[in-house]
């Protein structure tokens, strides 16, 4: 508590505009790739779970064992292979995924970004959209000053993490997908994540290496893992002990 309350740069995410109870519910699905050719590549079988409104759930499993892949699905980025995924009405999905930075134009300056993302959500995201509004809320991600002209191609990872972080704050959803939010950011914004998450009045679904941010955000935890998804009851020390005996197994086979 006493290194969260000194961090230098703080955020809100601002409450949504309505919470579905479930957000989602998911039956009997598969997850997995589809080939152009229609041959399927099955990842996760038999998921069958529930997203409430105001959950903080963490998404655990080791690398490569579907967690990208069940997240993905959810974002809508996938489409489920078999089963259904139910979702409520007016979920609205904020989804920050591991290569989140791709989507950001290296020759446009932060303000472009939210200027465009104004445009494409039009008056129905009932958020402000001059410039100067903007510009003021950029500010409040640590934008200031000459940063909101600079070409996105120049800024550091960190940087163009906080701002995805922004463009995805503006949109107020009301379920935050995070697959692997701090690969780039400083200790300072990975704090300030921190407390925004605790916050935040939504569902917050969180997939992270970072034990101090799911120690200090979930209350719910998922594993991933044998092809399958189910609940986690143990605590992050068990979690470390299981990644040991999982890595060892793998190893083995």
């Amino acid at each position: 508590a006493p290194v969260l309350a000194e961090a230098d740069f703080t955020f809100t995410c601002k409450g949504p505009a309505n919470l579905p109870n479930p957000m989602l519910a998911i039956g009997q699905a598969r997850f997995g790739y589809r080939a152009d050719d229609g041959a399927e590549t099955p990842i996760l079988a038999g998921v069958n779970r529930s997203v409430l409104a105001g959950q903080r759930i963490g998404i655990l499993g080791a690398n490569g064992q579907g967690k990208s892949t069940l997240v993905k699905t959810i974002a809508r980025e996938m489409g489920a292979l078999a089963g259904t995924i139910t979702e409520g009405k007016g979920l609205n999905i904020g989804y920050f995924a591991q290569q989140e930075l791709d989507v950001l134009r290296p020759s446009d300056n932060p303000l472009e970004h939210m200027i465009r993302l104004a445009k494409e959500l039009g008056p129905d995201a009932k958020q402000p959209s001059r410039e100067q509004d903007l510009r003021s809320y950029l500010g409040s991600f640590n934008f200031t000053g000459d940063m909101v002209k600079q070409a996105v191609g120049t800024m550091s990872g960190g940087e163009k993490a906080r701002l995805v972080l922004a463009m995805i704050v503006w949109q107020r959803p009301n379920l935050l997908l995070l697959d692997e939010p701090t690969n780039h950011l400083d200790l300072a914004t990975r704090e300030a994540l921190a407390m925004a998450l605790n916050d935040f009045d939504g569902t917050v679904m969180l997939v992270s290496h970072d034990r101090a941010l799911l120690r200090s955000v979930c209350e719910d935890f998922w594993m991933v893992g044998r092809g399958v998804v189910g609940p986690f009851d143990g605590d992050l020390d068990d979690y470390q002990r299981y990644l040991l005996e999982e890595s060892k197994r793998l190893r083995e086979e």
